[in-house]
This record gives structure tokens, C-alpha cells and sequence, in this order.
């Protein structure tokens, strides 16, 4: 979404546009929950902590005050909730095999079932490595890699430097390239 038409979004939201709740909901849903899937390791949570994010965000949308963008306010938001909820409760991940059952798994394209196997090996020493990162770099793993986010975006979701945001982008993808290297 272009940035002057966030920021009129969000305007609406913040006079109490219902439609603009709904638009705001409907355009980052997705994304957050995709980060809470990730940072959680579980789609119940993941349901649990978005819907928790949406709510924290809109009863708080009067203090935006477009210093950043909307998306990276709230991601910040989301990063913060689901670094509170891991806290209390360690460790951060079930075991790998109830991961794969709560759809931790890549879809297969092919019927071979030698392929879907060794494609769900796959998924899980991914998924593996991914959960072996501290908090902090696997966030900001999912924000650059599985979200897509610019470093710019990344950094100021985590509260870093750019430069420091590049640097443990690149620690966190060589750490999961190290653990899949066996593998490949």
C-alpha cells in the first residue's frame, strides 16, 4: 500500500471509522499473523497474539503519530507481544514432530511419496534451525527472510541500526545454512 494512503487510513481510524478498522485489519492480518506463526511455532497462539496485536493497536492508534510507518508501528507492536508471551513460557517451540502436525510442514506438489518425505525432512530441519536462533535473530530472520522486509523496515522493528540489522541478518542465515549443510 502506497504511504499517503496508509497514513489517510489510519486518520480514518483514528476519527473511529469502522470500514477503516476493517481495511487496516484486513490489509495486515496476514502479516502479523505470519510473524506470530513464526515467533510463536504454533497456530493457536499465532491466532491468539494477532488478534491480541489488532486489539492493543487500535485501543492505542491515537498515539500513532507517523514517525514510522503504520506496518513497521505495528509489527513492533507484534514483536513486542510475542517476545512477552515467550517469556512466559520456555522453551519457545513444541517438539518437531507436533510442529509438522500443526502444519509446520511445506506443501508437497508431487505425489511421489519418496519426494514428500524427504520434503518433510526437509521442512523440519528447516523449521529446526530456524527455532534454534536466539529470540532476537530469529526475529529478525523471519522479518528479512520469510516476511520479505527491507532492513530498513527490519531495523526499525527491532530497534537497531541498519548496519547492526545487516550484520545479524546475515549471522542468522548462516547459522541456519550451517545447520542445514549436512542436508544439502
Amino acid at each position: 500500500m502506497d504511504e499517503h494512503a496508509d497514513i489517510a487510513l489510519i486518520a480514518a481510524c483514528q476519527q473511529g471509522d469502522a470500514r477503516a478498522y476493517k481495511q487496516v485489519f484486513d490489509l495486515y492480518r496476514d502479516r502479523i499473523y505470519s510473524l506470530c506463526r513464526h515467533m510463536s511455532g504454533s497456530s493457536e497462539d499465532a491466532e491468539d497474539l494477532t488478534q491480541e496485536v489488532f486489539v492493543q493497536a487500535f485501543r492505542n492508534i491515537a498515539s500513532f503519530r507517523a514517525e514510522s510507518t503504520f506496518g513497521t508501528w505495528i509489527y513492533r507492536i507484534a514483536v513486542n507481544r510475542c517476545s512477552t508471551e515467550l517469556r512466559k513460557r520456555r522453551p519457545a517451540f513444541d517438539s518437531f514432530e507436533s510442529m509438522v502436525e500443526k502444519g509446520g510442514a511445506l506443501p508437497s506438489r508431487t505425489p511421489n511419496p519418496e519426494a514428500q518425505l524427504i520434503r518433510k525432512e526437509m521442512s523440519e530441519r528447516v523449521q529446526a534451525a530456524i527455532a534454534d536462533l536466539s529470540e532476537s535473530l530469529r526475529l529478525l530472520f523471519i522479518l528479512s527472510t520469510v516476511e520479505g522486509l527491507r532492513y530498513q523496515e527490519v531495523a526499525s522493528i527491532a530497534g537497531c541500526s541498519i548496519d547492526a540489522a545487516k550484520m545479524r541478518v546475515h549471522r542468522a542465515r548462516k547459522r541456519v545454512r550451517d545447520a542445514l549443510r549436512p542436508y544439502l
